[in-house]
This record gives C-alpha cells, structure tokens and sequence, in this order.
C-alpha cells in the first residue's frame, strides 16, 4: 500500500483551536509561504536534540496510517545507527477525514511526553498500530500503554484532553500546512524534502552520512 493521501485536507486545512476542550476545523486554506518556515519550540520530549548536530531530520506523521507505520522501523534503525549526529523531530499530522484514532493517539504521545515518556509512547503506539485502529475506542488502550510506560495514569488522562496536547498537534499541523505537507509520511533532512520513495534505509544512510560529511 503506498502512503495515504489526505483527500479533504488536499483542498481544505485542518486548524484546530482550544474552545471548550474540543476540536475545530476550518475550511479555508491559505495560501503556501514560499519563505523558510522557522522551526517552532517543540515539547522536549519530542526532538531528539544535540547542539552539535549538523544534521535534523522532520517527520510529519499520523500514528494510523499503515505506511508510517511501515517507515518506523526504518527511522528507529536510522536513530540507532547515527545516535545523537542527528536531530529527530516527529510531528504531529493527524488525517482525520480517514484515521478516526489519529489525533487521539497525537494527544496520547503528547501527554506521555509531558511525563518525559513521548518515545517510548511513539514507539508502542507503531509498534501496535493494527491493534488500536481496529478499536472502536482506542483510548482504554492508550491508557494501558501509559499504565505499561508507568506513567501518572490520572495526570495522562488529563493531559491528553487539554490545552497544551492540542496546542501542540495544532502547532504541528499549521508547520506542515505552511511547508506544502498533504500526506503522511513527510520526512525532510535539513530542510529538504525527501520523496516517498526515497524513503528506504539504504538511501536515508547515505543521505545522512553526506551531509555529516559535509556534503
């Protein structure tokens, strides 16, 4: 299967705003900046940072589409090999009109991440993908990964409905939008968008020894 594309979000952009703990959309796209987008301040739980890194690479991901989930084991092995030479970023880009789990599971990440857990909740939550979108409701199973991660299950819970969960996945999605994203998986190294299928590990390798390379 090759990777989703979010067929609502292609002609209308997803914004969502705090009011009343839900979500909202918005209709309306705006136009594409052709100006560098800078990169916002991330939860520290999700940038794998070192300040003598010369090389970053962003995801823009959805924790329900099957080809993300396919491309986790890759990033994982790439993280592994290169260690703190790379910069890590995952971002947030649920598609809502087709993954019903998908902002909830953001919220989840976002909510381990505020108890110092975003990796490891990351990692679970590909890692049992087929298990969770088949759910009718995902968030009991959520629960047992924060249960699983020890985290402070009360605390999880109201973190993954509150402000700044959703003040972060909107963050990340208006990034993407600004920066052309219309479907998941987006990898960009050192700001350079990478084509889907480049995404393979041989070709991530040597991409990113090049750049450390000074290439």
């Amino acid at each position: 299967m090759k990777r989703y594309l979010p067929f609502a979000i292609i002609a209308a952009v997803l914004v969502i705003a705090i009011l009343a703990g839900a979500l909202m959309y918005r209709t309306k796209q705006p136009p594409i900046s052709t100006t560098p987008v800078p990169t916002p301040s991330l939860d520290p739980n999700q940038a794998r940072t070192n300040n003598r890194t010369a090389v970053t690479l962003e995801e823009f991901g959805d924790y329900q589409c099957p080809p993300c989930g396919t491309l986790h084991p890759v990033l994982k092995t790439i993280k592994d090999e290169f260690g703190d030479r790379v910069q890590f970023s995952f971002r947030h880009f649920p598609l809502v009109q087709i993954h019903q789990h998908a902002v909830a599971a953001s919220q989840a990440a976002v909510a381990a991440g505020l108890q110092g857990r975003f990796w490891e909740m990351h990692d679970l939550l590909y890692k049992n993908q087929s298990v969770w979108s088949s759910a009718t409701d995902a968030r009991p199973i959520f629960l047992s990964y924060a249960r699983q991660l020890g985290l402070n299950v009360d605390l999880f819970v109201n973190d993954m409905g509150g402000n700044r969960a959703n003040t972060i996945v909107a963050s990340d999605l208006r990034r993407g939008q600004a920066l052309g994203v219309n479907s998941t998986p987006t990898v960009f190294i050192n700001g350079r968008e990478i084509p889907f299928e480049e995404l393979k590990i041989d070709n991530l390798r040597k991409e990113i020894r090049s750049l450390l390379n000074g290439g």
